[in-house]
Order: C-alpha cells, then structure tokens, then sequence
C-alpha cells in the first residue's frame, strides 16, 4: 500500500492526466537572518520512501536521513536560494515566490503541473496546484520541505561559527526569545533582515 503522501500525488497526475509533477517549498520565510530556500522535487512513478513526512514533524537525524533518501529516490531536484540582501532589497513576500519561481525554472525534467505550498505563485508559468499543509499532503512537496530544510540548517549553522553571538547554530535565525534578546543587546549584523531592526532597544 502507498504511502498516503505518494498516493496523493499519484491521484494528482491521474487527474490533470500528467507524468510528471513537481513539489515545491520554502523554507526560511518567518526568519529574522540569512537566506530563503527553496526546493523542487519530481519523482517518477517507481519513486517510493515509506517514512517520507514533512521536515516540521520529524526530527533533525530523521530529516537527514529522508534527505539522502530523497536524493538517490528522486527523478530530478533543484534548490534556489535568495540571500538576505536581495530580501531586503525586494522585501520577503516577493522574495517567497521568486525563490519558488527559481527552484522550478531549473528543474531539468520539466514538470506538466506544480504543486505549491500555499497561495497561488504569479512568477510560475505551469499549471499550478496549490493548497495549504501541502507538504503534509503531497510526497513531491514534502520531500521539498526536508531538502530545503537540511540546506538552510546547514547554511545558518556554517553562519554561526562566523557570528556565534547571535546562536544561529540553534536558532536557525528565528525569532526566538534569545536571538530576539542579543539583537537588543548588540544589534543586528549583515545577516539579519531589515525587519529585523524593531527588535533593536527593546525592553528586557
């Protein structure tokens, strides 16, 4: 029996009548630092992983895991990232769907029909699929989700041992109590967004 992610998407390609479907995701939107990333995924159909889930609902090991899984499962990935000064320069709601927008340009295996987590993107000129939780939903996007995720782990936690005083090896850049308090304390640094500032003087 399918995994339910893998059977969604499978429904997908039987109903737009396609063969192939890519799964696209962000990961980094609700950060204070560093980048945006996303991912692209296209599976055939003699792609199978059991145990895919979501990156939010499985644990750091696990992600790595699913990650290599992905990797040697997958027909074709592609990985878009947007630094934070071309964030700051065209603000975080255009940078999501460009990001997004990128990852599926460069795919190679061009895909007949996109499933995107969210809102419809306006820069993706494919039929799209789009819905909420699509990553809990759709085994192309959720494999997304855990590529896009393990890069930009990885990308913050190399940052860290450059700026260590902000803890983005733990944080990731999200606005946790403690990045929130040594942004107070120090100030933001080059790899903090421009929306980060607000938390400048804040009261402890």
């Amino acid at each position: 029996m399918l995994n339910k992610l893998f059977a969604f998407d499978e429904e997908l390609k039987k109903n737009f009548n396609v063969k192939f479907l890519a799964g696209v995701d962000e990961v980094g939107r609700g950060c204070l630092s560093g980048p945006i990333v996303s991912c692209a995924v296209v599976f055939s159909n003699y792609s199978y992983i059991p145990d895919l889930k979501e990156s939010k609902s499985i644990s750091p090991q696990k992600r790595i895991i699913l990650f290599k899984k992905i990797l040697k499962s997958a027909l074709d990935i592609s990985v878009s990232i947007l630094s934070v000064q071309i964030i700051n320069k065209i603000g975080i709601s255009k940078a999501n769907q460009l990001v997004m927008k990128y990852a599926v340009d460069n795919l190679s295996v061009k895909p007949q029909l996109v499933v995107v987590d969210g809102y419809r993107n306006p820069y993706i000129d494919l039929p799209q699929y789009h819905l909420t939780k699509a990553d809990k939903k759709s085994a192309s996007v959720a494999a997304a989700s855990i590529i896009a995720k393990v890069i930009r782990d990885t990308i913050m936690q190399k940052y860290h041992f450059l700026i260590p005083e902000y803890n983005f090896y733990k944080n990731k850049g999200y606005p946790t109590k403690e990045h929130i308090k040594a942004i107070s304390k120090i100030g933001c640094c080059e790899l903090h967004r421009y929306y980060a500032y607000k938390f400048l003087n804040i009261k402890k």
